[in-house]
């Protein structure tokens, strides 16, 4: 029913909804200052991002890990491996094994593979960055982790340009 002098409004419809805020941790700015051996080689800007669904850094996980291990960075060394970020040497092959947590179709289980991949992926990507090395069985299961992600929810953009950056990564 129209009011008579009044004109009928319309409302645009609600577009998709907005990212949660992260806060001022979650900013750019905020991500820990990378090895510059890190810095040269992980040029892409998916590096710095703490936002991006598919960036090393932007998954809760990703981010914990960062934020964490940049605390305790002076604990990191030539010798610090992807597992010990991870937790304790149990904690980290449980993690591992999950990546073959599969559907009986063969993909990747949610909450399973799925995310046991996005906690290695961090926790490889956060090792890097910190330290400008990665031990040679993390980088296999970040490798492995990035598989999984990618047999999950497809060639994406990020996911590719990460697997392919670690596999060029000669260090």
């Amino acid at each position: 029913m129209a009011l008579a002098g009044c004109a009928p409004q319309t409302f645009p419809a609600a577009g998709p909804p907005s990212p949660p805020e992260r806060g001022a941790a979650g900013s750019a700015e905020e991500l820990a200052d990378p090895d510059p051996s890190f810095a040269a080689h992980f040029t892409d800007p998916i590096y710095d991002d703490p936002a991006g669904e598919f960036a090393p850094f932007g998954s809760d996980e990703g981010a914990d890990l960062l934020a964490e291990w940049s605390e305790r960075r002076d604990e990191l060394d030539a010798d610090s491996t992807v597992a010990e970020l991870i937790g304790t040497a149990d904690g980290a092959a449980e993690i591992f094994s999950l990546l073959d947590a599969r559907d009986a179709s063969g993909v990747p289980l949610p909450g399973e593979g799925v995310d046991a991949a996005t906690i290695i992926v961090g926790a490889a990507f956060t090792l890097l960055r910190l330290t400008g090395h990665i031990d040679a069985p993390g980088r296999e299961h970040a490798m492995r982790a990035l598989d999984v992600l990618i047999d999950r929810y497809g060639p994406q953009e990020d996911l590719l340009r990460q697997r392919q950056d670690l596999d060029a990564w000669r260090r």
